[in-house]
């Protein structure tokens, strides 16, 4: 497998498992571990590989061409079986930009956690082997939790005889440290346990939803729809709920994303349904606010469900998706808008996209007619922990859509 052939960013990053062919010792695991962290500083990566009776998972990120090196080399590294690439992206910055590569495993003993290796919360490598394909958000997730903005530009190569570029700040990751990483793992873990629970009518509703004959979902949806003729109050109840549900089918593999998808345009369509008959009256002097997905974001349900809660409350709301970064900086050069909401996946974490947005974010705010441009935030992984918003450079993360005109006004009074 090669990365796609496309206009090289500054970055990659890339996430995979294995399984080992061979039970790993400490001393194979130590060897392991120096000799991926010589690989990588001449190539200019850095990572995390996790290892877990028999079963490895890496993240590596770094210039296209020294990752495609060594994702090749991985492939053909006889201690590798079973390979499954998890997901491969377009980053700005690194994630894990102070490592050239950390290890952990279980067997992982204190005195080794200041040489190379970390010590992870068993309960993070108990998640990630019940959920694999979800890899690539769970590792994310570590280091867009921590406090501290560092990213690090390519290494040259060490036989270059050239000195290594600086280290650049950042508005987007916080540097990843050991002194706060494990406490933050475990706050995640908490916090993830503590969540409203949701009404079991709706976890059984998405159950129905990916169902072949989607028939009786969809009488199900409309029996829900009619409890309630606030947009508002079907927002937060029914199809906020409804879509993180959805996700988490997928996330337990109990459907395919395919499935998934198609059952997130089904809420939308039902939603767009009950709401057509809504009366609209416009109020004067609202803010102009530009509704919008994420470019590249393929779940839509969120930006929609915004963009008709704005609608129906009278606000001067327009609603596109651009497929690209440079359409959405077009939309904002030709027109004036005052705030711009913008959405990752209502039903997925989706905390690996979190650097793309953060440079979407950025460019935007250039290319603004208005130099003064509120960005809010949305999407599950905002739902979850809001405060992410201002830590990739918006003015504010939006937990439901019944919420985004208050985070609007807020931010355009600051």
């Amino acid at each position: 497998m090669r990365l796609r052939d496309t206009v090289a960013p500054d970055l990659w990053s890339l996430v995979y498992h294995s399984q080992s062919r061979r039970p790993m010792s400490d001393d194979d695991l130590a060897g392991l571990q120096r000799a991926a962290a010589e690989r990588n500083r001449a190539e200019g990566l850095t990572g995390l590989l996790i290892y877990d009776n028999g079963r490895f998972f890496q993240w590596l990120e770094g210039p296209e061409e020294g990752l495609e090196k060594v994702w090749q080399s991985i492939q053909r590294d006889p201690r590798h079986g079973a390979i499954d690439l998890l997901g491969r992206t377009q980053t700005p910055v690194r994630c894990f930009g102070e490592w050239d590569m950390k290890l952990s495993t279980r067997s992982l003993t204190q005195e080794k956690t200041n040489s190379g290796f970390i010590h992870l919360p068993p309960t993070l490598i108990d998640t990630l082997n019940r959920r694999p394909h979800a890899a690539a958000e769970l590792l994310a997730s570590m280091a867009i939790r921590s406090p501290v903005v560092i990213a690090r530009e390519p290494l040259l190569a060490a036989s270059g005889g050239r000195s290594p570029s600086p280290r650049p700040k950042h508005d987007v990751l916080k540097n990843v440290v050991e002194s706060v990483l494990v406490p933050q793992l475990a706050a995640l873990h908490v916090d993830s346990a503590t969540l409203p629970i949701v009404d079991p009518r709706i976890a059984e509703l998405a159950r129905l939803l990916v169902a072949t004959d989607p028939e009786s979902g969809l009488a199900r949806m409309a029996e829900l729809q009619a409890l309630s003729q606030s947009i508002s109050v079907l927002c937060r109840d029914l199809y906020e709920p409804l879509a993180r549900s959805l996700g988490d089918l997928w996330i337990d593999d109990d459907c395919t994303e395919l499935e998934m998808t198609v059952a997130l345009c089904r809420v939308q369509s039902a939603m767009r349904q009950s709401t057509s008959a809504a009366q609209r009256l416009p109020v004067a002097n609202l803010p102009a606010v530009l509704v919008t997905p994420q470019p590249g974001e393929l779940h839509r349900l969120g930006a929609s469900l915004d963009a008709e809660v704005l609608w129906q409350a009278g606000w001067n709301t327009q609603y596109e998706a651009p497929a690209t970064d440079a359409a959405l900086e077009q939309l904002v050069a030709d027109t004036w808008f005052d705030a711009l909401d913008l959405s990752l996946s209502a039903s997925l974490h989706r905390e690996q996209w979190l650097p793309r947005m953060a440079q979407t974010i950025r460019q935007v705010r250039d290319a603004s007619r208005n130099p003064q441009l509120v960005v809010v935030v949305g999407g599950r992984v905002f739902h979850e922990r809001e405060e992410t918003g201002t830590d990739i450079g918006a003015d504010a993360g939006n937990r439901s859509a019944p919420l985004l005109a208050a985070k609007i006004m807020a931010s355009l009074k600051r």
